[in-house]
């Protein structure tokens, strides 16, 4: 019991008839709305340990039975664990804020007037007359021919700039503004330039290289797209295994509350992989260990999974696990460059 139940039977919320103590058409308790301190606190109290213990109850066959879960929920056992998409929405934002959490260290600034630094980092001057045709090995075979390359080089980096484009290490030229770019685009033959899409990244990378606040407004935006990203995979997931299990039979939405089901999986078992190094990290170091262990715990749940709720053969699903993953991959990698792009353009 909530709290004080109301002799009148009509609801508060929706106005039908309540037979019991809750609504049969909204589903809302009927209880006195007049409440003491007390009630308040045990109602919220309940509440809270009411999610916990169906939070519990829905991780247990989520990690250590694959494929249960799904199958339990699609047959109709629901009310006993969580819904397939507030579980994902739960475990993601976890997974996300662990993940992202550790990118935004603060940098350490060191100061060129720090008195101990003049002190401890002043360099004589070495007169290249004096050493003329000496061998060094930290600089090469010859100190002097590396400086007059370096001014040859830096010559022809020169005559490149003013031109508003410079050369890389590689060889590469960048242009260092769009205008650059679209005169030199206009001197290649036809064939050569580059297309309509290749032309608007370029000129997009152009903008973000000029200044070093646009790289870290691209970065920050391409991080808060990840979520996003692996949202949008959920529903394309669905669709290939819609396509790859077409036998079965199965509606479409089977499907996506299997991909919400293994992919709050996997990043449960990353997270607890994380955590675990994380505290046993104070002692030793076991970060490649729990990575291999995650990855085969990781791959045998998918197997597993997918044999148990789609019913498949053993080879049957191997070699369907591999079509996943190359399907998989291609779905990320489309997902991904979308998310690049929009990360680019928004800047």
């Amino acid at each position: 019991m909530s709290g004080k139940y109301r002799k009148e039977k009509d609801c508060l919320n929706c106005g039908h008839e309540v037979e019991a103590h809750f609504c049969s058409w909204c589903g809302q308790e009927n209880i006195v709305v007049k409440e003491d301190a007390l009630h308040m606190v045990v109602h919220a109290v309940s509440d809270y340990f009411h999610f916990e213990s169906k939070f519990f109850g829905t991780i247990k066959p989520l990690l250590f039975q694959p494929g249960v879960l799904t199958q339990k929920y699609v047959e109709g056992k629901r009310a006993s664990y969580l819904h397939p998409i507030k579980l994902y929405i739960f475990i993601s934002i976890v997974f996300f804020l662990v993940a992202l959490g550790g990118k935004d260290e603060p940098d350490i600034e060191i100061k060129k007037d720090t008195p101990a630094l003049k002190k401890d980092t002043t360099t004589k001057q070495v007169d290249p007359a004096k050493i003329k045709g000496e061998s060094i090995d930290f600089y090469g075979p010859n100190i002097v021919e590396t400086i007059k390359k370096n001014k040859d080089r830096a010559k022809k980096r020169a005559k490149k700039a003013n031109k508003g484009h410079h050369v890389s290490a590689l060889g590469e030229v960048l242009d260092s503004t769009i205008e650059a770019y679209e005169k030199r685009q206009l001197n290649l033959p036809a064939g050569k330039r580059d297309n309509f899409v290749m032309a608007a990244l370029q000129k997009k990378n152009i903008k973000l290289n000029q200044t070093n606040e646009s790289v870290e407004k691209f970065e920050d935006g391409l991080l808060h797209n990840v979520p996003k990203m692996m949202f949008l995979l959920l529903p394309l997931f669905a669709l290939i295994l819609k396509l790859v299990y077409f036998t079965k039979k199965k509606y479409y939405f089977e499907h996506l509350i299997y991909s919400f089901h293994v992919h709050s999986a996997i990043f449960l078992i990353v997270l607890i992989s994380t955590l675990v190094t994380w505290l046993v990290g104070y002692v030793y170091d076991i970060g490649e260990l729990t990575f291999v262990l995650s990855f085969f715990w990781i791959s045998w749940y998918i197997y597993k999974s997918l044999r148990t709720f789609y019913g498949n053969s053993r080879w049957m699903t191997i070699l369907k696990y591999f079509l996943l993953i190359v399907c998989y991959s291609i779905a990320m990698t489309i997902t991904l460059i979308l998310g690049i792009g929009i990360s680019a353009f928004m800047v």
